[in-house]
């Protein structure tokens, strides 16, 4: 079967850093799906015309391929199947719209809706096929079942891929590659243009109150092995001349062993390589300065932290995040120490926290000893504990969730402030005093 796999329009700030970079989802999907013996094409339609910036409304913008384009494009491939992807809540408005377009164009193509947002929504979708949870098997599945016109139920369960190893690497060459180097505005550019972004592990054993990863791709904590990984980045390094690699990973310090093969591996590569997503503090916290010191030797310039907050109530009883203040300190100083870049990662807003906490959190930062920071307005992602209460208490602001939730824009009342703008105003001086002074930090907005 001829098969178009979509990323849509990405909601993004005004005048702000959007990032932007290959979407490793619809790039697996891809992968397995040719591998199956289906013909793939992939299309970013924020991409193509990332300089298509469209205002709609409190400092938002929609980035990327206007209606026309975007049924040009489908009408050139004319495929059998679509699928689009809708990782985030800000995605949902724009990949229902290309669901829209493409049956503009024919109505008998069949579409597929995926995706983190998608899984936890409990919407009825104008669409073919809703494909909850992780999606490689599933979707050949569909295909398979579509080509001998077997027509499954609306709603299909995602099963989870069990050997990471035997998954195909992630169909980059089927993406418009040069031009995400080009834009250069991966997740955490720091070293260079030409950067790989890579996953290595799916699931985590955590259970954080604001967060998705553990009922998405499971509990279970899934690696590739180290030479998998490294036989990946080696046919990228020489295809596009890559610089530096970006690991993706919710976990990659949690099996310390394959991390330590990792970077035995890495370090005659001469890469330059970071963890923007953020590592758990207080994974083998014993081993620390042994765990930093091999992942600088192996060409790690920056590791990200994820702090969250500096009141221990806050992270125990609001985030769940299961993590002592008195651990992230020694943790940064012994990163810094071995001559890596330290990033930390603050969360602000979440229901159930006083204003006076977040400043704790604030001042907690400042004597953290990090290089940069990076504070965040809590983003209440369906699927998430919290997200449960934000609905179950009306936490809302202007009347009920929204589709445009970015982790800069307030969407529910917090303590302490009278609006989402005088909130976003606080959070953005939070940050820029954080950072005064800092040669490491990229400015978000």
């Amino acid at each position: 079967m001829k098969v178009l796999l979509i990323s849509p329009n990405i909601t993004g700030m005004k005048d702000g850093v959007n990032r932007i970079q290959p979407p490793l989802g619809i790039c697996y999907l891809a992968s397995v799906a040719r591998e199956a013996g289906h013909e793939v094409f992939v299309r970013d339609t924020a991409l193509e015309d990332y300089s298509n910036q469209v205002e709609i409304g409190r400092g938002l913008v929609n980035i990327g391929e206007s209606d026309e384009k975007i049924k040009e494009f489908i009408q050139k491939i004319n495929p059998d199947v679509i699928g689009v992807t809708a990782t985030l809540s800000s995605l949902e408005s724009s990949a229902l719209n290309t669901i829209k377009l493409a049956k503009e164009v024919n109505p008998d193509i069949v579409t597929v809706l995926g995706g983190n947002h998608i899984t936890f929504s409990e919407k009825d979708f104008a669409v073919d096929y809703v494909i909850k949870g992780e999606g490689e098997v599933a979707f050949v599945k569909l295909l398979d079942n579509l080509k001998n016109n077997i027509k499954p139920d609306k709603i299909i369960t995602g099963l989870p891929f069990e050997n990471l190893d035997e998954l195909p690497f992630p169909a980059r060459d089927l993406m418009n590659i040069e031009k995400y180097f080009k834009i250069n505005l991966f997740h955490s550019s720091r070293s260079g243009r030409r950067i790989l972004n890579v996953m290595t592990s799916r699931g985590c054993p955590q259970e954080c109150s604001f967060c998705t990863t553990p009922k998405m791709w499971g509990n279970r904590f899934r690696f590739r092995s180290a030479e998998n990984v490294i036989e990946e980045i080696k046919g990228y390094v020489e295809k596009y001349n890559i610089e530096e690699v970006q690991f993706e990973d919710d976990t990659l310090t949690l099996n310390i062993q394959n991390l330590y093969k990792l970077c035995d591996l890495l370090k005659p590569m001469n890469l330059k390589w970071c963890v923007p997503n953020g590592i758990r503090i207080n994974y083998h916290v014993d081993q620390h300065e042994e765990m930093f010191r091999r992942m600088k030797e192996s060409g790690c310039f920056q590791v990200t932290l994820a702090c969250e907050s500096g009141n221990q109530r806050v992270l125990d009883e609001v985030l769940n995040k299961n993590l002592k203040l008195e651990q992230i300190k020694p943790a940064i100083e012994k990163a810094k120490k071995v001559g890596l870049q330290v990033h930390t990662f603050w969360l602000v807003g979440a229901p159930g926290e006083t204003r006076k906490e977040m400043e704790e959190t604030i001042e907690f930062a400042s004597k953290c000893g990090a290089d940069s920071y990076t504070v965040s307005i809590y983003c209440p992602l369906p699927g998430s504990k919290l997200f449960d209460k934000v609905m179950k208490e009306g936490l809302w602001l202007d009347g009920g969730f929204s589709n445009l939730m970015i982790y800069r824009k307030s969407f529910i009342r917090v303590d302490g402030f009278e609006t989402g703008k005088e909130f976003e105003d606080w959070v953005t001086e939070q940050n820029a005093f954080l950072n005064k002074g800092s040669k490491f930090f990229v400015k978000q907005t």
